[in-house]
């Protein structure tokens, strides 16, 4: 009784941030990304819109990236997992911080990971460890269908219920520069990885986490472990203070 519960009050939260989502000036939140994250990161606007630059000339990603999306379309697939808003600013944040080691939750085609491993490739160095439920997403793809073969060799994929596989990985990594939370947006999923992940973090590493505008929850737990915070578009991103 009590999941049928948390599912229809999910339910009535995703209806909500649809509406909201059209709402949104998106246009006005990637102009103003650099200015948000240089409140959090240790980089200023202008370097932060560098990283910007550097990511829309960056052809080679968006070449590969094109041609893996217009598959999916092609097999019939609706989707609006793209998210290449959000994945640049996931980028932005992982050229600025040269991250290094980074685990995500919540696959799918994989385009943020598809975003962090380029960031990677463009740093030299970094592994991510990306964590979703056995089986697959829709169609005939596999997970990370989205990530280009140039940055394969930094990505392992464990498949498996989060709760089991998250915190034996955390463990097994060692410090986090970056955590993303992108799987089960229930409340009390989203404070389990949250509360799993933040005590993995290096000082000055980064908590994200998709789809923010659900609840209040990341607001109220960033401000709870006294880490700096912003959303820009539907991603949030807090550090942890060094």
């Amino acid at each position: 009784m009590a999941g049928l519960v948390r599912d229809a009050i999910y339910a009535v939260r995703k209806a909500r941030l649809d509406r909201e989502r059209r709402r949104l000036d998106y246009g006005r939140e990637t102009r103003e990304r650099a200015d948000r994250l240089a409140d959090v990161l240790p980089a200023s606007a202008a370097e932060l819109r560098e990283y910007e630059r550097e990511y829309d000339d960056l052809e080679w990603f968006h070449d590969a990236y094109a041609d893996r999306i217009a598959e999916i379309h092609d097999a019939g697939v609706a989707t609006d997992t793209t998210h290449w808003r959000d994945g640049a600013t996931l980028y932005v944040v992982c050229r600025a911080l040269g991250i290094e080691t980074a685990v995500e939750t919540g696959v799918l085609f994989g385009s943020f990971d598809a975003h962090i491993l380029a960031a990677m490739e463009r740093n030299g160095g970094g592994t991510l460890h990306s964590v979703d439920l056995p089986g697959g997403p829709p169609g005939p793809f596999e997970y990370g269908h989205l990530i280009p073969d140039r940055c394969r060799d930094r990505w392992t994929l464990h498949e498996g219920d989060a709760r089991e596989v998250v915190p034996d990985l955390l463990e097994h990594v060692g410090p986090l520069d970056l955590f993303l939370h992108d799987s089960d947006h229930r409340l009390p999923h989203m404070r389990f990885e949250y509360e799993t992940a933040v005590d993995h973090l290096e000082p000055g590493g980064v908590l994200a986490s998709h789809d923010v505008r659900l609840s209040g929850l990341f607001d109220r737990f960033t401000a709870e472990n006294g880490l700096q915070s912003c959303v820009v578009c539907d991603t949030g991103i807090a550090r942890r203070p060094r």
